[in-house]
């Protein structure tokens, strides 16, 4: 039973930190093409107006890009505490930076010093 709760936990984290890292991709793409059509216009030497329709929707998009990845934020530590919740230590896997520990998994003989 640990063993298939520890592939299905490391199948999870297969699939979840690609999709953290595809979003955060797709928002650059988003924001260039943004800037694309900014700067497009202005070369172009067009009205305000040119584009308007299709900039505004890309906006909106970017925005949407930007909640999807609050939600996979949120997912993320759900998982983790859904990790604790069935029994498997605490396991870091980021590009960026590790989880943190929980507070019951942290050593307590290791003290601060300045």
């Amino acid at each position: 039973m640990l063993n298939q709760r520890l592939q299905t936990a490391k199948a999870v984290a297969t699939e979840l930190l690609p999709a953290e890292r595809e979003v955060d991709s797709a928002i650059v793409r988003s924001a260039r093409l943004t800037i694309a059509v900014v700067e497009g216009r202005e070369r172009c030497k067009l009205p305000l107006t040119a584009g308007q329709e299709g900039l505004s929707l890309v906006t909106q998009a970017t925005a949407r890009l930007v909640e999807a990845r609050e939600f996979l934020a949120h997912a993320h530590a759900a998982f983790r505490t859904t990790q604790a919740e069935i029994g498997l230590q605490a396991v870091s896997f980021g590009d960026a930076t590790p989880c943190p520990p929980s507070a019951e998994l942290a050593p307590s003989h290791l003290t601060v010093v300045a």
